[in-house]
């Protein structure tokens, strides 16, 4: 680590406010913050969880402290308020998820295998609101358009090709492909 003065002088730049403060005790305590995170961060909890949560939250409660609070004698005694921080964090979670009934872990099951009759997982689908917000949107683009780029949208949203619109309407694929590239000027 850094001489004591520079640490001091670092800590002075903390309270006093200064971004490229934070920055630097970021960078210069952050792997330690990691470190005791990662060592008490049980097994079961390392697929639920990112280790970097944590050191956040760390860091969110060592800004939170005020001025008057964040005071330490060295570096040494920085890192260690900072890493018994996270392992009070880690506790409180593997607390959370190991002694409590209603977010046990242990109680989780894994959901069974498709047999390939499911329809595919839940939510996929447009909510009710989703499809009349859609629908508005389509209506007053439409109306916003001439007759002829009208029915180039309406084939394509059926699922056309460029190709296939050209042929239905008599035009040229470069004029069906004109038509889009203004359609997506004027709706971008």
């Amino acid at each position: 680590m850094s001489e004591p003065t520079d640490f001091g002088a670092l800590m002075d730049r903390v309270r006093a406010g200064e971004p490229g403060a934070y920055d630097e005790l970021l960078t210069r305590y952050g792997d330690a913050v990691r470190a005791a995170v990662r060592r008490r961060l049980h097994d079961r909890l390392r697929t639920h969880y990112d280790s970097l949560d944590f050191v956040q939250d760390v860091w969110a409660s060592f800004l939170a402290l005020g001025p008057d609070r964040n005071r330490f004698a060295d570096q040494d005694a920085l890192v260690g308020f900072l890493c018994r921080v996270a392992r009070n964090k880690v506790v409180e979670v593997f607390r959370q998820r190991f002694a409590t009934r209603k977010n046990d872990i242990t109680r989780e099951e894994a959901l069974p295998q498709s047999t390939g009759t499911a329809t595919g997982p839940a939510g996929r689908d447009p909510t009710p609101s989703q499809v009349a917000v859609a629908g508005e949107r389509w209506a007053d683009l439409v109306r916003r358009l001439p007759p002829g780029h009208r029915v180039v949208l309406e084939r394509l949203r059926d699922g056309h090709t460029h190709k296939e619109v050209a042929a239905m309407l008599n035009v040229s694929v470069r004029t069906v492909e004109r038509i889009v590239r203004r359609l997506k000027d004027l709706c971008g």
